[in-house]
């Protein structure tokens, strides 16, 4: 099954969610590099664990759909799919998260199909503005990682 398979499948599971979970979509400027940006797509599904309610943790399903650079050589002019999950620590409308992430293909950015990812964020009620770095501190080789700059809706 393809990645944008896998993310119909994790979107359709979570439109089952508790009442208590939230959903997340949203717009990402990517960083520049060598005088290009990217754009993407990013969404996200998030709720409370209950054993951890005291902490204010939540689950967090991510995925997105980071656009190719036309300017760049092959492969970094392919858009790349990106699906994962990881925690998230809220303190008052600010969080900080941590998690994996599977590609659906690598490239020169993203050196491996397996990579981390960090954020950082703040929402207030139906919006959150987020900052996520996804890389692989270099475990397979040179890996620069993309940084995300994401405005979302939340509902």
């Amino acid at each position: 099954m393809r990645l944008p398979g896998v993310m119909l499948l994790v979107l359709g599971i979570a439109t089952a969610a508790p009442a208590r979970a939230e959903f997340e979509a949203g717009y990402a400027h990517v960083d520049e590099i060598d005088g290009e940006i990217s754009h993407a797509l990013v969404g996200s599904w998030t709720r409370p664990i209950e054993r951890w309610n005291d902490y204010d943790v939540h689950s967090e399903v991510v995925g997105g759909w980071i656009m190719g650079r036309s300017d760049f050589p092959h492969p970094d002019d392919d858009d790349i799919f990106f699906a994962g999950a990881g925690l998230r620590k809220y303190f008052g409308g600010f969080f900080l998260g941590a998690g994996v992430v599977v590609l659906d293909h690598k490239n020169t950015l993203l050196s491996s199909t397996g990579q981390f990812v960090t954020s950082m964020g703040y929402g207030r009620k139906h919006w959150v503005i987020a900052f996520r770095h996804i890389s692989n501190a270099n475990t397979a080789g040179n890996n620069d990682g993309e940084n995300l700059l994401s405005l979302s809706y939340r509902w």
